[in-house]
């Protein structure tokens, strides 16, 4: 895929992301009789308006963004029923995570979608259940045919994707620790993972055994989809785990330009390869749009919980205050990983 083909698949899929996160304010918002002032795709000027019953439509020049602008958000109006302000607290609660909720939920659809197309290409769904072992591998001296992995680490397995997870996070030193299960019985084994080398002559890990497939049907392919969304979760935390314990610092993040860039690299690998990293950024933007910081949608349900605890809300005028300065700081975040992003592109070249 070119370049400007890169970019034009970029918006398209941040739009959809957007459009959907926006859409599940609106629809939520309408249950609970929010008056929604304006919808919108996109930011700056509108280049297109339809003014609905309640709702002013627009799109806007620039293809990145969106808001669902809602009466009474960032101002008290007792006098109007249809003010976000006015709803129970459990109301806005809803409203304000139904946007994450929908992203998550169309990152599910998504990888479900991979999951089908690939099932059926490879004639079933990999499962944890061993058909062979490596006999040069530790585990032969306690893994056979027929059982069943359920955790490495302490960390549950449901799918085979958590367990490579776990292991590639594995630095190489000490043992893994594996449970099974065999004949309805539970068993924990300590081994020593092989250490393989990719072409770049770096290490990566494996048990040592190869899996069964399960056959394809609608439960084997919705159980699938499910814990890859779940691991989709979880790596985000992980990912947020790494900044805060300093194994990875802001330097390693990536903004629009970093995103594009890995998007160029996985459509090299293929159309399917893109899709599910649509699917992930839909994820990721889901979660990280609940994490309890000024701007976002958490830092907007944070306050809910305080008013909740407090039985009466913080000053509007004060909320509106911490806002602003979450979303300059964001901003300001945005800008430095994306020029971070310029910078690795162009060592990357020279």
């Amino acid at each position: 895929m070119s370049a400007v083909l890169t970019i034009i698949a970029a918006i398209l899929i941040f739009g959809v992301i957007i459009f959907v996160h926006e859409f599940g304010h609106f629809v939520a918002a309408r249950i609970f009789g929010v008056t929604v002032n304006e919808f919108a795709i996109g930011m700056g000027p509108a280049i297109y308006k339809k003014q609905g019953r309640r709702t002013l439509y627009s799109v806007r020049a620039v293809p990145m963004g969106g808001f669902c602008a809602m009466e009474g958000e960032d101002e008290d109006k007792p006098e109007d029923p249809g003010a976000f302000n006015n709803k129970k607290p459990w109301q806005r609660i809803i409203i304000l995570a139904a946007g994450a909720a929908m992203n998550v939920l169309l990152g599910f659809i998504v990888v479900t979608i991979i999951v089908m197309v690939s099932a059926h290409q490879i004639g079933g769904i990999p499962s944890t259940t061993v058909e062979s072992v490596e006999a040069q591998s530790d585990a032969a001296r306690f893994l056979q045919p027929g059982d069943k992995i359920t955790g490495i680490n302490g960390t549950r397995v449901n799918i085979r994707r958590d367990l490579s997870f776990e292991l590639g996070m594995y630095d190489g030193s000490g043992e893994c620790e594996l449970e099974f299960k065999r004949d309805g019985k539970t068993h924990t084994e300590k081994f020593t993972p092989m250490e393989m080398t990719l072409e770049d002559g770096s290490p990566y890990y494996l048990v040592g055994f190869t899996i069964k497939q399960n056959s394809v049907n609608p439960l084997t392919v919705l159980h699938e989809g499910i814990f890859q969304t779940v691991w989709m979760v979880k790596l985000v935390f992980v990912s947020l785990g790494m900044l805060f314990t300093g194994e990875a610092g802001v330097s390693d993040l990536s903004g629009p330009v970093g995103v594009v860039s890995a998007m160029n690299t996985a459509a090299q690998s293929g159309f399917m390869d893109l899709i599910f990293l649509a699917g992930f950024l839909a994820v990721n933007i889901g979660v990280m749009n609940l994490l309890p910081l000024p701007a976002l949608d958490g830092g907007r349900i944070l306050f809910v919980l305080f008013e909740i605890i407090f039985r009466r809300p913080i000053p509007r005028e004060k909320e509106g205050y911490v806002h602003f300065v979450g979303f300059i700081l964001l901003i300001g975040l945005m800008l430095y990983v994306t020029w971070n992003d310029i910078i690795r592109i162009i060592n990357s070249v020279f």
